[in-house]
């Protein structure tokens, strides 16, 4: 199989796994809920390299449609596909980057939501949100963390 097409079904899986970890693997929070999909975001990073930012924004963005929360869908497009962007910039240089990349791809994700939620509802309403963000964010390294031996080794077939 071609790199190419290899590639592309990477990001077909993956994007399925982010909208459905999204949708069904769920905590509800003040304004909205948490949820894994930050977990294979990051996970995609490791296999995929930047091609993580389609991932991320699509599959998550996806989620936000499907589910009725169309208004965040924009800002999810962005705040997702940055954060993969993000981790993949550190996947190469070993662990503590990668880790060091897992961190702030989730911050980004953390203050991108609270700054869109300070427009879309109110400061107040929008710090709401910061614990549960952060609290998902700790989880999604996690599960990307876990799932990162198996995704290097198929990185390097």
């Amino acid at each position: 199989m071609s790199e190419q097409l290899k590639r592309l079904v990477y990001c077909g899986l993956f994007t399925a796994l982010v909208a459905v970890a999204t949708m069904y693997i769920q905590l509800p929070t003040a304004i909205g809920y948490a949820n894994l999909g930050d977990g294979f975001i990051l996970g995609s990073a490791v296999l995929l390299g930047p091609f993580a930012a389609v991932v991320g924004g699509l599959g998550s963005a996806l989620a936000d449609l499907l589910l009725g929360y169309g208004v965040y869908a924009p800002a999810t497009l962005v705040i997702k596909g940055l954060m993969g962007l993000c981790a993949a910039q550190f996947i190469r240089k070993g662990l503590p980057f990668r880790l060091l990349g897992f961190a702030l791809a989730e911050l980004i994700m953390v203050l991108g939501y609270f700054a869109f939620e300070c427009v879309l509802y109110t400061p107040a309403a929008a710090l709401a949100s910061v614990l549960p963000n952060l609290a998902q964010g700790a989880v999604g390294i996690l599960v990307a963390l876990a799932l990162s031996p198996l995704l290097d080794r198929l990185r390097a077939r």
